[in-house]
């Protein structure tokens, strides 16, 4: 990243570069002067008072090219420590993209790279890097929890259990160097004292972190739905019908989805992604195969997966490419073609699945049943389904999901299960930044082996020197040492002008 290395002044735009709207803002960082830029505004910039307003015209050559809101923020009371102008100018992008252009041209400064100006909040210590990745996960939320995370590792709750944690290493090394320079001073059961509480209150702050990093909840920061499945089953119908829009080809040839489609579906406040697979099926055609490869690696790393049946033309062999995969949802097309189906066998030859539901996939109906008030277990321990099933759907789009309880449409039933699933594994309050995930582990086991030695090592030297492996991994968390490659990989996910 050559912007890591560069201190030119630089200038993008902070609102957004894809509609146009009311009002853009433009934001140039890093100049040592002001009234450098005099020559563009019709407002005499020897005016200008720190954080207030001032409406100028901007000019091009003396023409006049736009009515805009000038502030002035001076270092180092700034969001980056540097010497910040922001316009706020007509949100037109043809007219965003002109005044960017008439300052770059000028030679005064450059466009600035991605996730540019937060980078230099961190070199000038305005944030840590542990706050320059909550803000990442703040910018790219796809749910409210995300967002929540996002605003708490930022300069909410998480980031003060950081600070804190590290104030309580603090105490630890004191403790340490208190042993070694001022044993004599002290007496040495009073240093062992000293020793012990600040080492059980650093394992109390790392283990309530550690217990949020137990589980893997990475796919609650991209979750997707997957629909998987042989050629024919429904998986394009379905994919439709949660859209509300024929967006995916549905055909009565087998193997129409070659590849996988996607698209963006918001349920409840939390964006998802949703993904219609190709067709699972034996086959020699080279380019299907890759297709059905992609399928099931997509499915393999969802975080909910339904597999859609067409139970008339199932083949145990079908479903060999699963292998141990297990599905969150089990849905049986065709449901008007079922009347007498012994769904006991059949259900036998399917990889095992969470629930189920019977449907009519087809374009003029959606009529579908539960196969069962509550999860179906896996095989052996369901027992015999045909008495469990009940049709109550007697009306278009009708489910009885509890006896005698509400009917609602398909849709609205598997965005239920949806949303169930993601709110119980919020529950646990996971972190979902993986370096912050892989550090607070990191330090959860250096902290083991550190008490370990404090236990039997009697020479503090040594225990001095295991405490500066500690050390180190406390730092890495908030970012106050980092490698390089770790900093490209967290700024190339920003946005053009922050």
């Amino acid at each position: 990243m050559l912007h890591l290395y560069d201190d030119r002044p630089i200038i993008a735009c902070s609102s957004g570069l894809q509609t146009n709207s009311a009002i853009g803002l433009i934001r140039i960082s890093g100049f040592d002067d002001i009234k450098a830029f005099q020559s563009f505004f019709k407002f005499n910039l020897k005016n200008t008072k720190p954080r207030y307003s001032h409406f100028s015209s901007l000019l091009d050559n003396e023409v006049v090219i736009d009515e805009v809101v000038l502030t002035y923020f001076p270092a180092p009371n700034s969001y980056n420590g540097e010497n910040i102008l922001e316009l706020g100018v007509h949100g037109n992008q043809i007219n965003i993209q002109r005044i960017i252009k008439l300052f770059t041209s000028s030679g005064l400064l450059r466009a600035a790279k991605e996730g540019e100006f937060s980078y230099r909040a961190l070199k000038n210590r305005k944030l840590t890097l542990s706050q320059v990745e909550g803000l990442d996960l703040l910018l790219n939320a796809s749910s409210s929890f995300m967002l929540d995370q996002g605003l708490q590792v930022l300069s909410g709750d998480l980031h003060k259990q950081y600070m804190d944690l590290h104030g309580s290493f603090l105490k630890l090394k004191s403790s340490v160097e208190i042993s070694i320079d001022f044993s004599e001073d002290v007496g040495e059961e009073q240093c062992s004292i000293l020793l012990n509480e600040s080492l059980s209150d650093f394992k109390n702050r790392v283990s309530q972190l550690w217990r949020r990093v137990q589980s893997d909840k990475s796919d609650l920061v991209n979750p997707s739905i997957s629909l998987i499945g042989q050629t024919n089953a429904g998986k394009s119908s379905l994919f439709n019908l949660l859209l509300a829009s024929d967006r995916s080809i549905v055909s009565d040839q087998a193997g129409t989805t070659r590849d996988y489609v996607s698209e963006y579906l918001t349920l409840q406040g939390n964006t998802f992604r949703l993904v219609d697979t190709a067709g699972l099926r034996e086959t020699e055609d080279s380019i299907e195969k890759v297709g059905i490869e992609r399928a099931i690696e997509i499915s393999s790393s969802s975080f909910f997966k339904i597999l859609v049946v067409n139970p008339l033309q199932t083949k145990k062999e079908d479903y060999k490419f699963l292998k141990n995969e297990e599905f969150d949802l089990l849905i049986i097309s065709h449901k008007d073609q079922l009347r007498d189906f012994n769904f006991e066998e059949f259900l036998k030859t399917l990889p095992v699945f969470n629930s189920a539901i019977t449907a009519n996939l087809s374009v003029n109906t959606r009529d579908f049943t539960f196969l069962e008030n509550g999860p179906i277990e896996p095989e052996n321990d369901f027992g015999p389904m045909g008495a469990k099933v009940e049709d109550r759907a007697g009306s278009m789009g009708a489910v009885n999901l509890i006896k005698n309880g509400p009917i609602e449409p398909l849709e609205a039933v598997i965005e239920k299960l949806v949303i169930s699933k993601f709110n119980s594994l919020c529950q646990d309050n996971p972190l979902l930044v993986s370096r912050h995930r892989e550090c607070v582990n990191n330090i959860y086991l250096s902290m083991l082996q550190f008490q370990e030695l404090t236990n039997d090592e009697v020479d503090i030297a040594i225990i001095s020197s295991e405490l500066n492996i500690l050390e180190a991994k406390v730092s890495e968390l908030l970012g106050i040492i980092s490698p390089d490659d770790v900093l490209n990989n967290i700024f190339s996910n920003f946005c053009i002008g922050k």
